[in-house]
């Protein structure tokens, strides 16, 4: 049971708390004297340290609000220490400490009588909530982020509910608009809800509470499920620029742009409400804030303006698009793939970058070949300039918008805050006059080999369910395919054939990606009962990504352990890996015989070369003898079965733990697939990028310390192409 009540005034710290809470105050010290950060996240390290219990002492008799979500976090606990007085009486964490040793830090300074907002790590939310009682926990929303770190969105749905159910005399504070916070919610003593909006819902397609399909209203917020699940009836709404809280209307009048910091300052003023500020005061108090450590700052660097913004997952950048659809001005948008990112930015294809047509972007930071080739299929003229600082003089105007993910966004803040003085450029590759745009006009065949077919319907492209097995970004697949047969004057029809709706049967390519456990069960039975076998069987393509690997297999675990049927597409079968999960950069070398035929009984291209993705599956699939293993892994685990094999194929239906997605990071693979679904030899493209892309991903996994094949399950029985063996 967590008590949330406030306590009485506690005594002094026992001297282990005291020596641990002086050692993190001085090493943080010493942190930004040297300017090697901040210190918080440093110092409460070296504080948990010498007292693992230090958090707990800290917060004893502290009155203490808790703040969590995927987006908005950080915004929102600033505009909640505002409504409560701001940083003199408010204790709060350092924007983006906000793990134990970030928390811990940011209590050590604070008097005991000061109250303490904490924005916390979605996935540390329970141990900050037994550490701390909270008087309120404010819930904001969740969807896919860091999915090599985080976990699959429902896992942290179901922790969170954990914590609301043990959760006694405090409130928690709920956004009614995303059912995953809804159900995680539900069982907390006291709620109060919040029509705080959830644009972003391709999370939430599954119920949480039966694993059914939810049904959402199309001129609503409204959201329901069979099972009687559904949207709660909220007690504070948004209604035309004020917020309607016990039935006044209190206007909001925020420096901060956009509907989603209008919902982040309902959720704070119901929250400093809770904590025994009005919603008009909260709300007056907030109008103060301009920017949130840097976000929506606007900056100069050599004469270039730029507004600063940060969006760091699909549902952040839904929001931001919508701040950005009005201007003119070029965006610059800049990525990285750190710990603190995700190192997988394949989700960069679940985002509408489309709406970015007709403006100049330019694709900056360490993963910018990443965005280049995401630009390229979403018709978007682009620059790739991988120093942030030049990007912004790479558009060549005056004014921009500069658009980062987590790193990448503090990275050019920290380069932006050490420039003195005028900083020369020097010519060069990347170095001078702004690089040469690249357009959807650039990217045309270098040859038409294989061009439109005279008298040919449209080629059929099919990307299944995405709903339910989209969440790391596969659906690139189908993209990637419609448009390199677009290039190249073949019709093409791109259909998302979402799972409130039967499966189309007349495809000729039917891409299928990764999904969670509970989504990857329901598309299973949608399929087995569809006509995705019998369009198998008439020919039709197959590419199958990791949950959907496993899918068209003839069996594959559910969360619980209980073994699922398959489509039986593919002769190979799933079962849950005894170790943790495989995540990381997979390399892997295809087994392509040159004497013999690939899939479809095509030739293997020359330009195969080496496969490369990224994984993320918890899986140990054996190929069977009716298929063939795709390829030997050179670096990660794929199949993870012992043999180092990756993937599988039989005819045209194709198996792999790639994603990247797979074919934007290996055009050969989809020009392949396309030549078996078209029956055509075609010719070459200009793949600038795309190579690019390849040779830095390459390099990335030669450079670094390469990961060593795991041996995490039982030796495969399939047999290899050409009978070779790794």
């Amino acid at each position: 049971m967590i008590d949330g009540a406030s306590g009485p005034a506690p005594g002094p710290l026992p001297w282990r708390a005291r020596l641990a809470r002086q050692a993190t105050l001085r090493v943080g010290h010493v942190s930004r004297r040297l300017r090697l950060g901040s210190g918080s996240v440093i110092g409460g390290r070296v504080g948990l340290t010498l007292d693992p219990h230090l958090l707990d002492a800290l917060g004893a008799g502290r009155q203490v609000a808790l703040v969590s979500g995927t987006n908005g976090k950080t915004t929102t606990t600033k505009l909640l220490t505002a409504a409560l007085g701001g940083r003199e009486r408010v204790a709060t964490s350092a924007a983006g400490a906000n793990l134990p040793a970030g928390l811990t830090a940011a209590l050590a300074g604070a008097p005991v009588q000061r109250i303490a907002v904490l924005e916390v790590d979605e996935g540390y939310l329970g141990r900050a909530a037994e550490a701390l009682s909270p008087e309120v926990v404010v819930l904001l929303n969740l969807s896919r982020d860091q999915l090599d770190r985080v976990n699959e969105v429902r896992k942290v749905a179901r922790r969170w509910r954990q914590v609301a159910t043990v959760l006694q005399g405090g409130t928690v504070v709920a956004n009614a608009d995303d059912p995953l916070v809804a159900w995680a919610a539900q069982p907390a003593p006291r709620v109060v809800w919040v029509a705080a909006g959830q644009r972003w819902r391709q999370d939430s397609v599954g119920c949480p509470a039966c694993e059914g399909r939810l049904t959402f209203a199309e001129d609503g917020p409204d959201w329901r499920c069979a099972c009687g699940f559904e949207r709660p009836e909220p007690t504070v709404v948004i209604e035309a620029g004020a917020v309607v809280a016990d039935g006044a209307r209190f206007p909001l009048r925020l420096a901060l742009p956009g509907h989603c910091n209008e919902s982040n300052a309902a959720m704070a003023a119901t929250a400093a409400s809770v904590l025994g500020v009005d919603v008009g005061s909260a709300l007056d108090a907030m109008a103060d804030v301009r920017d949130v450590e840097g976000r929506f700052a606007s900056v100069a660097h050599e004469g270039v303006r730029a507004r600063l913004l940060l969006a760091k997952n699909p549902a952040g950048w839904l929001e931001l698009l919508d701040m950005l659809d009005d201007g003119t001005r070029p965006v610059v948008v800049g990525i990285n793939a750190r710990i603190a990112d995700g190192r997988d930015p394949s989700w960069l294809w679940d985002v509408p970058f489309e709406r970015l047509a007709g403006r100049l972007v330019v694709a900056t930071g360490e993963r910018c070949l990443d965005l280049a080739v995401r630009l390229r299929h979403a018709g978007v003229v682009h620059r790739t300039e991988p120093d942030q600082l030049r990007a912004l003089h790479a558009a060549g105007a005056p004014e921009v918008e500069y658009a980062g993910n987590y790193t990448a966004f503090q990275d050019l803040r920290r380069h932006l805050a050490r420039v003195e003085g005028p900083r020369r450029l020097r010519p060069g590759a990347h170095h001078g006059a702004p690089p040469e745009a690249r357009g959807p006009e650039e990217a045309v065949p270098a040859g038409r080999g294989g061009g439109a077919r005279p008298g040919a319907s449209a080629l059929r492209v099919v990307v299944v369910h995405p709903d339910l097995l989209g969440t790391y970004g596969d659906g690139g697949n189908g993209l990637v395919l419609a448009r390199r047969a677009e290039w190249r004057g073949i019709p093409v029809e791109l259909v998302l054939a979402g799972s409130g709706s039967p499966l189309p049967a007349m495809g000729d390519v039917y891409c299928l990606g990764g999904g969670e456990d509970a989504p990857q069960v329901q598309a299973a039975e949608l399929l087995r009962a569809g006509p995705l076998a019998a369009a198998a069987d008439r020919g039709a393509v197959v590419l199958a990504v990791c949950a959907g690997y496993q899918i068209i297999g003839s069996s594959f675990p559910a969360a619980d352990g209980r073994r699922c049927r398959g489509v039986g597409l593919l002769d190979v079968e799933t079962v849950k890996g005894p170790g943790r999960r495989a995540v990381g950069e997979l390399l892997a070398e295809p087994l392509a015989d040159r004497a013999a035929p690939g899939p479809g009984g095509r030739p293997w291209p020359d330009d195969l070369g080496l496969l490369t993705g990224f994984e993320n599956h918890g899986g140990v699939t054996r190929v069977g003898h009716d298929a063939h293993a795709l390829a030997v892994v050179r670096s990660g685990v794929g199949n993870g079965t012992g043999d180092g094999t990756e993937g599988a194929w039989a005819g045209r239906v194709v198996g792999t733990y790639l994603h990247g997605p797979a074919l934007a990071r290996n055009p050969a693979l989809a020009d392949l697939l396309l030549s078996v679904a078209t029956g055509e030899t075609l010719g070459p493209l200009e793949d600038v990028e795309e190579r690019a892309l390849r040779a830095e991903r390459l390099h990335a996994v030669h450079a670094g310390a390469p990961r060593r094949v795991r041996r995490i399950g039982m030796p495969a029985t399939g047999r290899l192409v050409g009978g070779r063996r790794p």
